[in-house]
């Protein structure tokens, strides 16, 4: 009986630690997301340092676990609260269209207990999507449509694609001067104004999600207006063609 009870607490101890370091394992999260320099931070959002050497990447079914298949960019792996740490992984993440997926050191990549994270740009479905959105922290369909870098702005609890948005400036997203849309944020009327005089152009606006929301001819000369009033608050991309030809900017409704 002696011999039970001990088995007994030496399983429950054994247990208690197996679960106290996945629960700890959900405080890390995707900060910083760069496939053109094929980088990503990792942010220790939670109380206690921990090591994430062998937490392991994947990003369209390729894996990489963190301290024997990247370089160290800046930080520790020994991640302490509130720091970061960046790695490089050359030629790993595709620029147009991919999925990341931070993961547990173990496990299977299809078992959504074993993924911490995850992220996807340029197109849906990538990779691991059906994973994440079994986990609960992904909306199926939903991708980031902004320029890269992508970068996430939310808390610990905070999962999908409305907490990720684009590193760059506003004045590096809108160099060129094919158009201009004003006033940037807006609460009612969004005017847009054309530097040329072109013909045959168009414009098209997208949510954050991707999703289209207005898709016209651009039909009164060089300008037009957009009555944005009743739209939800939020970032949306406005894309102007002409023939093959095409420009997008942002723009932010109030």
């Amino acid at each position: 009986m002696k011999t039970n009870y001990f088995l007994k607490a030496v399983f429950t101890l054994l247990f208690t630690s197996f679960l106290g370091q996945h629960v700890n394992a959900q405080q890390f999260k995707l900060l910083v997301v760069d496939p053109t320099a094929d980088t990503v931070t990792i942010k220790n959002f939670g109380t206690t340092t921990e090591n994430i050497g062998t937490y392991r990447l994947c990003s369209l079914f390729g894996y990489r676990t963190l301290s024997t298949q990247t370089t160290l960019v800046s930080g520790s792996f020994n991640l302490n609260p509130n720091a970061e740490v960046t790695v490089s992984i050359p030629n790993y993440l595709n620029d147009t269209a991919a999925d990341l997926g931070l993961y547990l050191p173990t496990g299977n990549f299809g078992v959504a207990a074993n993924m911490l994270d995850f992220t996807q740009w340029g197109s849906s479905p990538n990779g691991r999507e059906s994973v994440a959105v079994s986990k609960g922290i992904w909306t199926a369909g939903t991708f980031i449509n902004v320029a890269a870098p992508y970068e996430f702005n939310g808390t610990v609890t905070d999962f999908g694609v409305n907490f990720w948005d684009t590193l760059l400036s506003i004045d590096e997203l809108d160099t060129s001067s094919s158009f201009n849309v004003y006033p940037n944020p807006t609460n009612s009327i969004l005017h847009i104004e054309l530097n040329d005089s072109p013909t045959n152009v168009t414009y098209e606006i997208f949510d954050i999600l991707g999703k289209q929301i207005i898709s016209e001819i651009l039909e009164s000369g060089n300008s037009s207006k957009i009555d944005v009033s009743a739209w939800n608050s939020g970032l949306y991309l406005i894309k102007i063609s002409n023939g093959d030809q095409t420009e997008t900017k942002r723009f932010v409704k109030q």
